[in-house]
C-alpha cells in the first residue's frame, strides 16, 4: 500500500513540470543580446540569439562597433546593459511576440550619455529570438 502511494504521489508530481515555452525569459535573451553587442563586443555570441533579416545583417556588418553605429545608430564604448520594460503579460502564456526596452549607459565620445533601445523577441524553434531592432521612438533632430 505504501509503494502504492509513494507511486501515485511521484505520478502527480512529476506531471506539475512546465516544460511548455522556452527556457530563458525574453527579458534575460535581450540582455544578452545587448551585453554580447555593447559589453563582450562579439557578434558571435549573438548569431544564436537573432533570426530572419536581422541575421544576415550581423554576417554583413561582422563587428560589434558596426552593428552599434549601422543598426542602432549609438556607438558607446564601456557600456552597461540593463532591462527597463517589456510588454510581456506576467503568464506569458500566450506571448510569442514582445517588445523589450533595454537602457544603455556609457560614453559616447568621451562623455556619459544614458539611452533606450528597443527590440522585438518572438519565439522561434522554442527560444526566444531576436526579430527587429525598433526605430529609436524618442529620437528627435531639433
Amino acid at each position: 500500500m505504501i509503494r502504492f502511494t509513494l507511486l501515485l504521489i511521484l505520478m502527480l508530481l512529476g506531471g506539475c513540470n512546465p516544460t511548455t515555452g522556452p527556457d530563458q525569459p525574453p527579458e534575460k535573451v535581450a540582455v544578452e543580446f545587448f551585453e554580447a553587442i555593447y559589453v563582450a563586443r562579439d557578434l558571435n555570441k549573438t548569431l544564436p540569439m537573432v533570426d530572419g533579416e536581422l541575421k544576415g545583417l550581423f554576417h554583413h556588418y561582422k563587428l560589434a562597433s558596426q552593428v552599434q553605429r549601422n543598426l542602432f545608430g549609438l556607438y558607446m564604448e564601456e557600456a552597461e546593459v540593463e532591462l527597463s520594460s517589456t510588454n510581456a503579460d506576467f503568464f506569458r502564456r500566450r506571448n510569442s511576440d514582445i517588445l523589450v526596452t533595454i537602457k544603455l549607459k556609457g560614453l559616447v565620445n568621451g562623455y556619459l550619455r544614458q539611452d533606450l533601445r528597443e527590440i522585438r523577441l518572438q519565439v522561434i524553434d522554442n527560444q526566444w529570438k531576436v526579430t527587429e531592432i525598433k526605430d529609436d521612438r524618442w529620437l528627435t533632430n531639433g
